[in-house]
């Protein structure tokens, strides 16, 4: 089976926004573009009564699971130093919103997240505002895009939406705890 997987043309623009807009339009597309599309996803924070928890927190189920969705650049950057820093094991799972593969993957990377509750799964969307130079920084250029961590050091990645090799690399991280 073919991995599957999203290209990120928008973190790296192949030309300036200036010679962009001097650019021709294409005039063969069979579907009208919007030049300024509305974002993908409102922001719900500032509209809910403070009795309410923000959105993206601390994900658990009863089953123990350890995904966590990261819910701002900030917190993603001192959780990512947090893992360096205190040598942690951790999964980093790089998704978002409009990618197909990545929403195949999701109930397995939450049976894995519950199967390995010592492994945290900290799970990124790489459309969250204030990110872009990171990911740039961590050559995330595709989605899905998995990091495993031990001991603090990045010692592998999966590109694209490749089950068996998750399932495998899970495991094995596991192991070496």
């Amino acid at each position: 089976m073919a991995r599957r997987l999203c290209r990120l043309s928008r973190l790296f623009p192949l030309v300036s926004s200036a010679s962009a807009s001097a650019a021709p339009r294409p005039h063969h597309l069979p579907f009208a573009v919007n030049p300024n599309p509305a974002p993908l996803a409102p922001s719900f924070s500032a509209s809910l009564p403070p009795a309410f928890p923000a959105p993206h927190r601390l994900f658990s189920s009863a089953s123990g699971s350890s995904m966590v969705v990261v819910g701002s650049a900030d917190s993603f950057n001192s959780i990512l130093s947090k893992v360096q820093d205190e040598k942690l094991p951790a999964v980093f799972y790089y998704t978002a919103v409009w990618c197909g593969p990545c929403r195949a993957m999701a109930p397995l990377v939450s049976k894995l997240s519950s199967q390995y509750p010592k492994i945290p799964v900290y799970k990124v969307d790489i459309d969250m505002e204030g990110l872009g130079n990171k990911l740039r920084g961590l050559n995330i250029c595709s989605v899905p895009t998995f990091h495993f961590y031990h001991k603090g050091q990045k010692i592998g990645e999966i590109v694209g939406a490749d089950a068996k090799k998750l399932e495998v690399v899970m495991e094995s991280l596991h192991k070496q705890q």
